[in-house]
């Protein structure tokens, strides 16, 4: 993964060589220029904590501007309370942040934890926006107060103290360019902060997360964890950016929990560009700039205006202005290098498994299911099955459509929480783990359709499946580059997964599987849309991984279970109907009926 790092020094320096340009630039502007200037900046600050929420952790959110109006508010009493005892306000500021924060964690814990849907986040983060706007808008009567804080209303409130430091008898006020000089330098900390942080596996895990969540949670990540985790932070930055902006203004009302500012930041964003951290000043600015610029003696006709640039950017440029002028002026020296660096292929979809690609500590473990039921609604997916998977050896799960093997799958897996009966692993009940901590305990699992990271690279997920279980940065290096030569992509390890062949894919994701070094193996229908070489290959592997661990199969395919000649459980109508091997199975005139048919019989 060190070309990650390479990435990550210009970007530093960048951070650095912009905090100093715009210093520069500030002495030489005039006093209200630097005003406006230092308002843009904070408002470019607080579309950072939506570009690190949506843009690289997924998730769309319209509270960020209520986490701003709480860091202003906050500030604000703080600040009139706590001057008169310190002579300073950088404690509020601190306090606004915080609180920012805190609120962030509550309510994202309840959105994530809670399993609510992408779609409702922004919903709900929007309607606490706007009870935020109606609780504080009530709040004229003198009683409502902080200390020798008054909220004021929709009034708001005034003679907010600015950013002051301890010195003197009464603390310093800073001056104009002094604020505008801590903004520049906050915001250079603070971006090159979340590079630091994208660049540690927990950024590696979030890009991950954001691309597919599923295969996340199946390499032993706590998604919900680390969606609230990105929403706290990006909470803080926001309150911080909210602090700020009060001690610049020294003024602050229920204004910015208005549906205005909650749309503007989206706009800020989208015109910048969703991942770019530089987009989202530069959206802010320009945006801003067009409002400024008509709000002279066109107030109304702004709306109309920034809705035409929204769409604009929207149809013309999806990704935003920063990325789309990225890829314009590089566009050639990619390609070039691109085509410098591709080496002569060989054909990797059909690799030699003659051997696993490293051995693991695992002994294999026993996975037991008993009396497991599984309802929906009125429904019952599974009725009462009870199943025991040895500690190592293959097994397979077979049924016609609608018989509740793919539902008891999922139930192992973690997917469904069972509406009754237990699953064991090793004698360790695991009912009511969730996906990710079932996968700690050694479980690997294998959809039907391939799930990896398309938009990352090979070597990218291999790493972060072997980092998922090991949390290792060394030995998941090592199992990476050894997972790449075993799949024979040593040629294609840097290119992005999406453009392998399909074979290739479900080699990617059985290694995968394989990296997080598995005591029982869980494959849906591992076989689907392969060549039959393809599949005699992937027989081989799966009896080759039965001879450690214990692997359990779902398949439709009664050539491939032939050729696998394991054990065999039948499910018919969500019950174990039969076990045995497959000879034994297709003796039994029930089996040809439930599963073949009739006619079925003749073409046995």
């Amino acid at each position: 993964m060190n070309h990650v790092k390479v990435r990550l020094r210009p970007r530093l320096l960048a951070c650095a060589a912009v905090a100093m340009v715009l210093l520069v630039v500030g002495l030489t502007m005039p006093e209200f220029a630097t005003l406006q200037a230092t308002s843009w900046a904070l408002f470019g600050l607080l579309a950072v904590s939506l570009t690190l929420v949506w843009g690289h952790g997924g998730i769309f959110s319209f509270g960020q501007g209520a986490f701003f109006g709480v860091g202003a508010y906050v500030y604000s009493l703080s600040a009139i309370n706590i001057l008169p005892l310190t002579h300073e306000t950088l404690s509020a500021v601190i306090i606004g942040t915080l609180a920012a924060a805190v609120l962030a964690v509550v309510v994202g814990y309840f959105i994530f934890y809670g399993n609510v849907g992408d779609v409702y986040v922004g919903i709900i983060t929007l309607a606490m926006t706007l009870v935020l706007f109606t609780v504080l808008s009530s709040t004229a009567d003198p009683k409502y107060h902080v200390g020798e804080a008054q909220l004021g209303g929709y009034n708001g409130i005034s003679s907010v103290p600015p950013v002051t430091i301890p010195l003197g008898e009464e603390g310093t006020a800073l001056t104009v360019f002094q604020l505008y000089a801590l903004v520049v330098f906050i915001c250079a900390v603070i971006v090159a902060g979340l590079y630091l942080l994208l660049n540690r596996p927990f950024g590696r895990v979030l890009t991950a997360l954001r691309q597919n969540e599923l295969r996340a949670q199946l390499l032993s990540y706590d998604v919900r964890l680390r969606k609230l985790a990105v929403f706290c932070i990006g909470g803080a930055v926001a309150g911080l950016a909210g602090a700020l902006y009060a001690s610049w203004a020294m003024f602050i009302s229920p204004v910015v929990f208005g549906l205005s500012l909650a749309a503007q930041v989206v706009i800020w964003v989208l015109v910048g560009g969703r991942i770019s951290f530089l987009g989202a000043f530069i959206g802010a600015t320009a945006v801003q700039s067009v409002s400024f610029a008509l709000g002279g003696g066109a107030g109304d006709a702004t709306p109309i205006v920034l809705g035409t640039v929204l769409i604009v950017v929207v149809l013309f440029l999806p990704d935003g202005v920063v990325p789309a002028v990225t890829r314009l002026v590089f566009a050639r020296l990619v390609s070039r290098s691109a085509a410098e660096a591709r080496a002569p292929m060989h054909d990797a979809a059909n690799p030699a498994f003659e051997q696993l690609p490293f051995v693991t500590g695992s002994k294999g473990s026993a996975l037991s299911a008993t009396a497991l039921e599984k309802r929906f609604g009125g429904v019952k997916a599974v009725q009462t099955a009870t199943v025991k998977f040895e500690q190592k050896g293959v097994h397979c799960l077979i049924g016609p459509n609608g018989a509740g093997k793919s539902t008891f799958f999922n139930l192992l897996v973690g997917r469904f929480p069972p509406t009754r009966g237990v699953i064991q692993l090793d004698g360790r009940p695991i009912t009511t783990m969730k996906a990710h901590a079932r996968v700690k305990q050694g479980l690997g699992i294998k959809l039907q359709v391939a799930s990896i990271f398309g938009d990352l690279s090979v070597r990218e997920n291999l790493w972060l499946a072997a980092y998922g279980r090991l949390r290792d940065k060394a030995t998941a290096d090592m199992r990476c580059e050894q997972l790449i030569r075993w799949l024979g992509l040593d040629a294609r390890a840097n290119e992005i997964a999406s453009s392998l062949s399909h074979g290739q894919k479900q080699w990617l994701e059985i290694a995968m599987v394989a990296a997080t070094e598995p005591s029982v193996v869980l494959l849906d229908e591992p076989t689907a849309g392969m060549t039959r070489d393809e599949t005699a290959r992937m027989a081989a592997l799966i009896k080759l991984l039965g001879q450690s661990v214990s692997v359990i199969v779902v398949e439709h395919d009664m050539e491939f279970v032939r050729a696998l000649d394991v054990p065999v459980t039948v499910f018919h109508q969500g019950n174990v109907f039969a076990s045995g091997s497959l000879d034994e199975l297709r003796r039994d005139e029930r089996i040809l009926d439930i599963y073949l048919g009739r006619h079925g019989q003749h073409a046995a």
